[in-house]
């Protein structure tokens, strides 16, 4: 099985009934390719989503993420959230602290005026785990990124063995056909001639682009 992050061949393994691949070069894990989901099913689990701005735990959650990543962030920085769902609750808290914000979604806010420009900094906010071609999206959005510009990505560390992988609610979700180690970044960070400022678990990464 071909990793799809880096392009190197990936270490098969059966996990709850689906197949993955384990990249011995980058750690990425990745689902099988017979079971990536249509774009009709990936909208329309997103629709069951409800991840509201009225959700007062949904948005301390959310305010942990941004709390991380800001000391990042220019001020009045220009963002892109990308992948931002039904609902932008991200762009929305970071457009009241300041921030210029575009949401793109390839369902819920389509268009391609985002590749066009660059960008102070690029969110992928629970996004990673449910891209088909990761190695691609990535590379696209850092070469979006303005000198000092920051990919800020959240999304769930697996676990360290596969018995503990097997029974994980965060693989069960059958969008989420991909998983980053912590060395995944740091790999991802020297592809991308990126430095990773940030690698903290469970979920949070920070590249920035040399100044």
């Amino acid at each position: 099985m071909r990793c799809r992050l880096c392009g190197a061949e990936a270490a098969e393994f059966v996990s709850g009934g689906a197949g993955y691949g384990e990249c011995p070069v980058c750690g990425y894990i990745g689902l099988e390719p017979s079971r990536l989901p249509s774009p009709e099913a990936e909208e329309a689990r997103y629709r069951l989503h409800r991840n509201s701005r009225s959700d007062s735990g949904y948005v301390s959650w959310i305010l942990e993420f941004v709390e991380a990543v800001e000391p990042y962030l220019r001020p009045g920085a220009e963002l892109l959230d990308f992948g931002s769902g039904p609902e932008p609750v991200p762009a929305a808290l970071l457009r009241e602290r300041g921030y210029s914000v575009l949401a793109y979604d390839p369902f819920f806010a389509p268009g391609d005026g985002w590749r066009s420009r660059t960008w102070d900094a690029v969110l992928v906010h629970e996004v990673a785990e449910h891209l088909a071609e990761p190695g691609a999206a990535l590379a696209e959005l850092a070469a979006l990124l303005r000198p000092g510009g920051a990919l800020c990505v959240r999304t769930r560390f697996p676990p360290a063995d596969r018995e503990a992988f097997a029974p994980w609610r965060y693989r069960m979700d059958s969008t989420h056909v991909g998983f980053f180690r912590p060395e995944t970044f740091d790999w991802l960070s020297a592809r991308l001639g990126l430095r990773a400022a940030l690698v903290e678990p469970p979920d949070r990464a920070v590249l920035v682009r040399p100044a």
